[in-house]
């Protein structure tokens, strides 16, 4: 039995995930905790940073413990965490401007205020269509002067959670590079921030950390911390990546051409390349830095997706809940079984399930919508039309993937994340895409990306490509129906024109009086 282990954490925008592993990458201990938050009302999302570090702490203690292994023995921890966010620390290293992430839409104005002035550079230095830190620092800079001018350092909650724990000296504060593309204020070619953006919005690039790679050893565990833990004082901790990226790595997206579909809070689909190629004609990916260097993964977010699931079960799947609790199933389970039931195209029912609005190409006033319903549509009528939808959305990405990458081939998606275990969602998903699915073999890829960036930094796992191939088992693929999947074109081409027929309804909604 090993001697060594590893540590990641991944602190996602819905759970707080620490799992132990030993040096051959096999779990030792998985522990998981709801991370809080809360919706006052439409557009505001809270959470916060001092009690999400709280939690991350009670975990790993609790992960040590729960692996029966001595703290000594864990070799470093490799971070994770939600991509799309900013806080702001004093000088003491207290959050000023707490963690906010792009659930919470009230700097959306400050987004359009920089894609109006400069989106194209933007999108060419940084590779986004959709920034977010930026616009965070703006909200606060204009709206909340005070709280903004206590902040001495901007960061991603990852790099907090690492600051505290290893009572980092403020100015080794720090981002890893996999995050930069959602700030909106970087140059991803030179991994540096990129000083004419910064200057056209009035940003001191002196109060944004400092840009490292994703297997840097950027600090120590204190004393106090490693107390609170469990853990050995000095444990080397590592920046680690954005959760993407780094379940990506976990999951091999080391080779050009492989595709992965994180099925989660925030779906995602993204492509292993070794060229970075901002997308300006569509605006629809991202361009995250992979954690391995000279490779990026042009990426497409469905902003909320997994959020969405959750919300369509506890507001109208009570009785499916019922039937989960005696069977021992989730109640996603058996909403997929009845919706299993519903032809391809819910007869005739389709929907919008973008509730937070569309981020590639940038349309945040776009909302929920089901249209075409009739006194034959029943519950799993409407649950299936919302699966479709994100499948349909996915469909118009594959497009725009092909169109840039031409000389790439597209023969498998490999598919994680909580959605992964849905046979429904998976077979739905190759029928309308047209490409095979393949489901691996575990849950775990974040932090399988964590500690094989934590192993990487201190020598465990000397080649990391190698080490992330290693890992990988497909337990069950899912072909295309070619029936099905001519029957949903005309599904598709309906989906694309929503969201020029509906804007104008969204935007008198969102301009009329709420009260």
């Amino acid at each position: 039995m090993s001697k060594s282990y590893l540590i990641g954490v991944d602190a996602g925008v819905s759970f707080i995930k620490v799992g132990v592993y030993d040096a051959e990458g096999n779990s030792r201990a998985l522990v998981i905790k709801r991370a809080p938050g809360e919706y006052p009302k439409a557009g505001v999302f809270l959470q916060s940073a001092e009690e999400l570090l709280k939690i991350i702490q009670e975990a790993l203690k609790e992960a040590v413990e729960r692996a029966g292994i001595a703290g000594s023995a864990v070799e470093a921890i490799g971070f994770s965490g939600a991509m799309g966010g900013a806080l702001g620390v004093d000088r003491n290293w207290q959050v000023a401007a707490d963690w906010s992430i792009i659930s919470d839409t009230r700097c959306y104005p400050y987004v359009t205020r920089m894609q109006n002035a400069q989106g194209r550079r933007i999108l060419e230095q940084s590779g986004t269509n959709f920034p977010i830190m930026g616009p965070k620092i703006l909200w606060w800079q204009e709206e909340y002067p005070e709280l903004h001018d206590r902040v001495a350092k901007f960061m991603v909650l990852a790099g907090f959670v690492i600051g505290r724990l290893g009572a980092l000296p403020l100015e080794d504060a720090f981002i890893d590079r996999t995050y930069l593309h959602f700030t909106g204020l970087a140059d991803l070619r030179r991994n540096a921030w990129s000083a004419e953006i910064c200057r056209e919005f009035g940003i001191d690039v002196q109060r944004l950390p400092r840009i490292v790679d994703s297997n840097t050893v950027v600090a120590r565990l204190s004393a106090e911390a490693a107390g609170a833990c469990g853990l050995r004082q000095g444990t080397p901790l590592v920046a680690g990546a954005g959760d993407k990226p780094a379940g990506a790595l976990g999951a091999g997206l080391v080779t050009p051409g492989l595709l992965i579909d994180e099925s989660a809070s925030f779906g995602a689909l993204s492509l292993s390349v070794d060229k970075y190629i901002p997308d300006l004609g569509n605006r629809t990916l991202e361009n995250l830095p992979s954690p391995l260097a000279g490779h990026y993964l042009p990426s497409f977010y469905l902003f909320g997706s997994g959020v969405t699931h959750a919300w369509f079960r506890d507001v109208f799947a009570e009785e499916e809940k019922r039937l989960a609790s005696q069977t021992g199933e989730s109640a996603f389970a058996v909403l997929d079984e009845k919706a299993a039931r519903v032809p391809p195209g819910s007869e005739g029912l389709l929907a919008l399930g973008l509730f937070g609005g569309r981020g590639y190409p940038s349309d945040p006033d776009i909302k929920g919508l089901w249209i075409g319903h009739s006194w034959v549509h029943r519950k799993e009528h409407f649950y299936r039309a919302l699966l479709e939808s994100f499948a349909y959305e996915y469909s118009c990405v594959l497009e725009v993937m092909k169109k840039n990458y031409p000389e790439l081939t597209f023969d498998e998606i490999r598919v994680i994340g909580g959605g992964a275990r849905s046979d429904l969602w998976n077979q739905m998903k190759a029928d309308v895409l047209g490409v095979p699915y393949a489901r691996l073999s575990r849950d775990d890829y974040a932090l399988l990306g964590d500690i094989l960036l934590a192993g990487n930094a201190v020598g465990v796992f000397p080649d990391l490509a190698k080490s992330a191939q290693k890992h990988i088992q497909v337990t069950k693929r899912y072909l295309p129906d070619l029936k099905r999947h001519e029957q949903y074109r005309g599904y598709i081409g309906l989906y694309r024109s929503l969201f020029d027929r509906t804007r104008g309804i969204f935007q008198g909604l969102k301009n009329l009086p709420s009260a």
